[in-house]
């Protein structure tokens, strides 16, 4: 069986020079940013997601038909999508962004740097009741996947969604209003490096999907090699 992979990239394997592989839409979108950092991880991500679904259909990376429609505004700063697929998730946090590629359907990635964005009051807005307050991190990047996988996105309040505590493998226990759900949804922790969180959701997909993680620092140094 075709496996999921999820590629991992640190901040530092940004290059000016993988803006070639953007479309223009998406190289607007990354000088819209303000912050360096900001630009480094759409652009890591935008690329990767062209060389690896490049690699699959075997089409060069700039010539992926990728769309970032906004389901709201059609505007173009959503997520990424191949009709037909394969089908993408982006995530970054701190130094790192992963990005998910799955030929089977829709899959939603998330990475959380631990002791990032996740206070109090994210928190209160976080924990479906009976889920305690402990390893927010797990809570959230399990919530962020599924939502992704979805493609609710934060349309959906988090308390909605109950899933399994910390200390036990991933799973979705329950969704307000959508009871189909839990049934179609595999779930897997990631091993991004020491210090992050995150994880995996896969909507509808074989049993016993095999998930790869792998770094992307080989896609990108073929990318480079190929544009000097």
């Amino acid at each position: 069986m075709e496996p999921v992979t999820v590629w991992w990239a640190a901040r530092d394997a940004a290059r000016p020079g993988l803006a070639g592989l953007l479309d223009p839409v998406e190289r607007g979108r990354r000088e819209r940013y303000l912050r360096e950092a900001d630009r480094d991880r759409f652009l890591l991500g935008a690329a990767i997601s062209r060389l690896a679904a490049g690699a699959r259909l075997g089409v060069p990376p700039e010539h992926v038909p990728i769309t970032r429609a906004c389901a709201d505004c059609d505007e173009p700063h959503g997520p990424p999508v191949i009709a037909g697929g394969p089908h993408l998730s982006v995530s970054h946090s701190g130094d790192l962004v992963a990005v998910a590629v799955s030929p089977h359907g829709p899959l939603g990635v998330d990475v959380e740097e631990a002791g990032g964005r996740i206070g109090e009051d994210v928190a209160r807005l976080l924990l479906a009741p009976g889920e305690g307050p402990g390893g927010l991190p797990a809570y959230w990047t399990r919530k962020e996947a599924l939502l992704k996988a979805t493609r609710d996105g934060l349309r959906v309040p988090l308390a909605d969604l109950r899933v399994s505590g910390p200390g036990e493998a991933p799973r979705l226990l329950s969704w307000e209003g959508r009871p189909d759900l839990p049934g179609r949804m595999a779930m897997r922790t990631l091993a991004p490096r020491d210090g992050y969180a995150a994880c995996l959701a896969l909507l509808d997909h074989p049993a016993d999907v095999p998930v790869e993680e792998r770094s992307a620092a080989e896609l990108l140094a073929a990318a480079s090699g190929q544009q000097t």
